[in-house]
């Protein structure tokens, strides 16, 4: 599961990262973001074949679906079910692919007290995390479009697996463009990325405990609160 995110890196500098052309667009910096909130997203524009960065809603609405209301329970889309899974199969199946760029996201450990930890999961080197997601678009009644998305999970590696036994799927740089379709690549490809990232790839940030709470959402409550964890060892330690 991945219910929280961080992304407050510069839309410009999203752009160099993953070499996406075209002009910027506002972002709002998410702290604290969580679903139903909108997200910078990376998808293909199909006309041109090139990379694009627009704002999409967290929480993926199918086109079936009556009215706009988001389901928690499509938030993340399992891998190993997403192809058949109803609210997720036609944006699979269609191939509307797309990359969620984030400096971090948020997962929780359950202390001998019973109170919970929540740890910032982000990248050991710096960069941004790439998770690999689906894109639908709905048309609404009065001729627009909600545009929305889901993050894909696969199995924990030995580091996050100390507190879920799901993550995202965080894409190496070089899958970017079979994951976007940019390339032609067999179906079997495009699945065989949807694995668990090198647990060395991550570290694990302890974060103010008040972020826990949604209302919280600027940069006070979302501050690191002890030394990062770069191994599995180190819970025990």
């Amino acid at each position: 599961m991945c219910a929280r995110a961080k992304m407050v890196t510069d839309v410009s500098e999203i752009k160099i990262a993953f070499r996406i052309p075209g002009p910027p667009i506002n972002v709002a910096p998410q702290w604290n973001g969580a679903p139903t909130h909108d997200f910078a997203v990376i998808r293909r524009n199909p006309d041109t074949n090139q990379r694009a960065l627009n704002l999409l809603r967290w929480g993926l609405v199918p086109r079936w679906a009556e009215g706009e209301k988001t389901a928690f329970s499509t938030i993340n889309a399992k891998s190993e079910t997403v192809a058949t899974t109803p609210s997720f199969r036609e944006a699979w199946r269609q191939g509307r692919r797309c990359i969620v760029p984030l400096d971090a996201f948020y997962e929780w450990r359950t202390l001998p007290d019973g109170t919970k930890q929540p740890y910032a999961v982000s990248r050991i080197d710096g960069r941004l995390l790439a998770v690999a997601g689906l894109w639908e678009g709905k048309k609404l009644p009065d001729g627009g479009i909600l545009r929305t998305f889901t993050i894909l999970t696969t199995a924990a590696n030995a580091l996050l697996a100390k507190l879920h036994d799901r993550m995202p799927v965080i894409l190496d740089e070089a899958d970017i463009p079979m994951w976007l379709g940019e390339i032609d690549a067999s179906i079997e490809a495009v699945r065989a990325l949807l694995r668990p990232c090198p647990p060395e790839l991550l570290k694990l940030t302890p974060t103010d405990r008040r972020m826990s709470n949604v209302r919280n959402q600027d940069a006070i409550y979302c501050q690191p609160v002890g030394e990062p964890i770069t191994s599995d060892a180190e819970f025990s330690a």
